[in-house]
Parts: structure tokens; sequence; C-alpha cells
């Protein structure tokens, strides 16, 4: 609930707006949190638009950067969508995309108890042969080759936790203040 709203300072801090979220680009799936940046404008995307995984109507290479917050886990294709929100990114510029983690969000149960709509899971430690699932992407095994075969080098893979509880149990605690999440840094060349 609020990502985008819930992760602005840690964006803020970390440098994010200085060093790849400026100048013209797009919140793919944005729904009512849209992204606020300083240096540039930002064009909502939301299932009013069109297909956030086809991303018909938008130009290729025409955008400085593309940001995604709790999106891509439910796209049908996680191959095809990348292939298309890299389409329409300049070369240079930057896609970054956030996914909730599969340990602390899922907490390793499939398909989600939380959220009956994602069709894609994501996780730094286990592993696609683990889980036993085309649709589960593993940061290192999957998406670093995924992305790299797109022409995107792989920048930054961030797990965000912030908040999180690691002692709670079984709770949605990101429906209050906590976050449970990977983001990515992909430039294009």
């Amino acid at each position: 609930m609020r990502e985008t709203s819930k992760c602005y300072a840690l964006r803020k801090a970390r440098g994010d707006f200085d060093n790849f979220l400026h100048g013209r680009g797009i919140d793919i799936g944005c729904g009512p949190d849209p992204l606020k940046i300083e240096n540039g404008n930002v064009r909502p995307w939301d299932i009013p638009d069109g297909d956030a995984q086809i991303m018909a109507g938008v130009p290729d290479a025409e955008l400085d950067f593309i940001y995604s917050s709790h999106c891509l886990e439910h796209m049908r294709d996680v191959p095809t969508t990348l292939h298309h929100w890299a389409r329409i990114v300049k070369p240079g510029g930057f896609l970054y995309f956030v996914v909730p983690e599969y340990v602390l969000y899922e907490k390793m149960t499939w398909p989600s108890m939380f959220n009956s709509d994602h069709k894609q899971s994501f996780s730094p430690i286990i592993s696609r042969r683990h889980v036993q699932r085309p649709n589960h992407y593993h940061t290192s095994e999957d998406m670093v080759p995924l992305m790299s075969s797109l022409g995107l080098e792989n920048f930054r893979i961030t797990m965000e936790d912030m908040g999180f509880n690691y002692n709670c149990g079984i709770l949605d605690q990101t429906l209050q203040h906590a976050v449970a999440q990977l983001c990515f840094v992909a430039k294009k060349k």
C-alpha cells in the first residue's frame, strides 16, 4: 500500500532522483500513488492508459526513465514486459522497478496469500529450481541474464526491508509502514 510514497525519503537520501529518476519519465502501474520528482516530469500510466506489458502508443526510445512500483509481478510475461519497457527508454536511460520479495512478502507461499493477482515472484535467495515454477525469477540466475539480453546493464539490485519485523510471523506488514521488496535499476546501453 502506497509503496512509492513509503520509499520517497529512502530514494531521495540514496540519490536516486539525481542519478536515475530525472528528466522525462513514466510511472507504470502507478495507481493512486504516482512518483513525484523535482527535476523533470513523470507521466502516470495505469489500467485506463492501456496494457502495461505492451505499452502501445508510447514511442521507442522516448523516455529518460521508466519507474514502476509493484506492477511487474502482475504482468503475464516478464520477458515481454521488460522488452517493451526497455524499448521506450532512450539509450543511457534507466529502468527502475520494484517488486515484492518472495521470502519477505509472499512468505514462500504460492499462490500469494496477500494478493491473488500476483502472477510472478522474485527472490535473490530462492531459485526457480527450488520452487519448480516457471513464473519465479531469481535475481542473479534469471533477472540479470534477462536484462542483459535486452541491452540493459545491471546497475543495482537492492533488498528493501525498511520497517520490516523479521520476527512478526505470517502477516502482511506492507499494509502499514513496512516494505518487503526488491529494487532493480538498469541502464539501457
